[in-house]
């Protein structure tokens, strides 16, 4: 059976993540982002892959204490690991909803 599953590529995820950096720097000015919220909802991994289910296992995460931990590996205090992908994830989701962005092109 053939496997029709698109598969993520790292270098179209690079390109991405660039792409983003570089429309960020043409469009904003900041050097900068401020946390406007700290806190968000955290859903373990098999409950947030399971559409059929409302989630029951919620916890809490903080965008500064992703920032935080992550800045231990820019500060060469710890290696990467696997589980940073997380923690730049929220930072991420967090950047995506203030549309920062959009909101410099207006």
């Amino acid at each position: 059976m053939e496997n029709n599953k698109p598969e993520l590529k790292k270098a179209d995820i690079r390109k991405l993540i660039e792409a983003l950096i570089n429309q960020l720097d043409k469009l904003n000015d900041s050097t900068s982002f401020a946390f406007d919220s700290d806190l968000y909802w955290n859903i373990t991994d098999e409950e947030l892959y399971d559409p059929y289910k409302d989630p029951k296992e919620l916890t809490m995460g903080s965008l500064i204490e992703d920032w935080e931990f992550l800045q231990k590996v820019l500060d060469g205090k710890r290696e990467i690991i696997d589980y940073d992908l997380y923690k730049i994830a929220s930072l991420l989701r967090f950047l995506g909803k203030s549309t920062i962005i959009t909101k410099s092109r207006i």
